[in-house]
């Protein structure tokens, strides 16, 4: 479990970084660019990130790691491992996301270097080495599932908090 939780933090931060630096200049040069073949209905929402700065995300990032490391450690200390697992399951949504996105796009989209270089061949292992261990547990899974639900709205909330501050910066 150690070994996983040092390659899990060491992945999102990384992960998050290459967001992070690119996400802005993306914003500016390539949406525009690809807008066209986004659905009107996604579009309408991104529309609303149209400003996204490197800063407002950090803020977003920020928020969600804190969250991430608090879950982490309690993890750690009282061997909670539907925790770490629900976390991996919500961060495993990038092995889906970044490649699709940018096969949709047919253009790179921010993250999508680490997904494939990074984030893919950590869930190989991090899937087999669980299965192998025999931590796939029905209890396990849908507490798990229940971390990736409540999630959610701290994912929103994040974005919204990442807003409020960047317009101060």
């Amino acid at each position: 479990m150690y070994f996983f939780s040092i390659r899990f933090l060491m992945i999102f931060m990384l992960h998050n970084l290459e967001e992070i630096i690119t996400v802005e200049s993306w914003m500016k040069k390539t949406y525009p660019r690809v807008k066209k073949r986004i659905p009107a209905g996604i579009q309408k929402e991104i529309d609303k990130m149209q400003d996204m700065t490197a800063a407002r995300f950090a803020v977003v990032v920020f928020i969600l790691s804190a969250m991430v490391s608090v879950l982490l450690a309690w993890t750690m200390w009282y061997g909670k491992f539907f925790l770490f697992l629900g976390i991996n399951l919500i961060f495993a949504v990038n092995i889906f996301t970044h490649p699709l996105q940018a096969l949709y796009l047919r253009c790179y989209t921010p993250g999508l270097w680490t997904t494939v270089l990074l984030i893919i061949p950590y869930y190989v292992l991090f899937f087999y080495y669980t299965a192998i261990a025999g931590l796939w547990h029905v209890n396990t899974l849908l507490s798990s599932i229940v971390i990736l639900i409540l999630f959610i709205p701290l994912f929103l909330f994040s974005h919204k908090i990442g807003e409020k501050v960047a317009a101060r910066l």
